[in-house]
């Protein structure tokens, strides 16, 4: 049977202990009890085996037949679940996954979005809208006619507007995509679609039956298999990590390593990601290592890396100085705090010529 290699970083009194109980316990039972079904051949096949132990490094072969891919939500209840809450594991965290699955390919990809664009001598340009929620048809409409006549590649909706009362996602989709159709502009704009799944799928619905070439913006809060159900739907799809700490942070007793959230981002086929940020105004103590791991996934995958939380036209040039072209400049509150959105979209356009 096919395995699948989930790496943990375990802490406690006896680490042997805790690697045979994640394996038995997220495979097929309670690790110390086996009942007469539980000993039949057929059950047998689908445990877990404990593959290496260096120090706290622990290695673990799932069989990857005991869920149908694409499956995130059910992969991380499978990897970080029951083990959780046993006397003994003192601390986990998983800092790798291989699965033998190819990824699914995103919509157009880093290439495909480059070529759209005629971008390819230089990083995109990502615009937030910003405020994060109240905003009418009028202001909105302002808001993105500036940001398409000045220059930006990408528009984002921010993840707190999602579908709402006071200005409903079908209504924005129209008038969004008539403005597009308007202005000719072929970029990407990202609408959030957050939601509990009914709501989601129905709101996926409302973007690709309008949408040309339909782009979303989806929180990881929506569950992991978000983006796959985006995929599936023909939409590119934002990965927007805002909050993501709760699962990432290395202080946390419990947690999963940033990189292995990219890794499974990817896995699910979506075409842009906030990966983080260099410099800007990213509180101490957030991995750059982390961060440079993220970028060189989705330049290796076809990606689009989107750094954004202090972006401003001089941080950009000292990043793309790091990094080259193959990025993506998200900016928001620069943005808007002059007094011409164009302008200040215009402005930071032309430092990433």
């Amino acid at each position: 049977m096919k395995k699948y290699t989930v790496t943990y970083e375990v802490d406690g009194p006896d680490i042997p202990k805790i690697a045979h109980e994640i394996a038995i316990g997220q495979s097929i039972g309670n690790p110390n009890i086996r009942s007469e079904i539980e000993n039949a051949s057929n059950i047998k096949e689908y445990i877990a085996q404990v593959k290496d132990i260096q120090g706290k490094i622990v290695k673990i072969d799932f069989p990857i037949r005991a869920f149908d891919w694409p499956n995130i939500n059910q992969l991380m209840c499978i990897i970080m679940g029951g083990h959780t809450d046993i006397l003994g594991v003192d601390r986990c965290r998983v800092i790798d996954i291989d699965l033998p699955t190819k990824p699914t390919g995103p919509v157009l990809g880093m290439s495909g979005w480059k070529k759209r664009l005629d971008a390819e001598h230089r990083p995109l340009f990502g615009a937030i809208i910003k405020p994060k929620s109240g905003l009418d048809k009028e202001q909105l409409l302002s808001l993105v006619k500036d940001m398409i006549y000045g220059g930006a590649d990408f528009i984002k909706e921010d993840e707190i507007m999602a579908d709402n009362s006071y200005l409903p996602l079908r209504e924005r989709v129209d008038m969004i995509e008539h403005l597009k159709n308007v202005s000719g502009w072929k970029g990407f704009y990202a609408y959030c679609v957050n939601a509990d799944p009914i709501e989601l799928v129905d709101n996926l619905k409302k973007v690709a039956d309008t949408a040309v070439v339909g782009g979303v913006h989806i929180n990881f809060w929506s569950g992991l298999g978000a983006y796959t159900t985006a995929n599936r739907r023909g939409l590119a799809c934002h990965y927007q990590r805002s909050g993501i700490r709760i699962l990432t942070d290395p202080d946390n007793r419990f947690s999963i390593s940033w990189p292995v959230l990219v890794k499974l981002g990817i896995m699910a086929g979506i075409d842009t990601m906030h990966v983080g940020m260099l410099g800007g105004y990213y509180p101490e103590g957030e991995s750059e290592e982390e961060t440079m791991e993220a970028i060189q996934m989705c330049v290796d995958h076809d990606r689009v890396a989107s750094l954004s939380c202090g972006m401003n036209p001089e941080v950009a040039k000292e990043i793309r100085g790091m990094i080259g072209n193959d990025w993506m400049a998200s900016i928001g509150g620069w943005l808007h705090t002059g007094d011409s959105i164009y302008e200040r979209c215009n402005t930071m356009r032309k430092s990433l010529e």
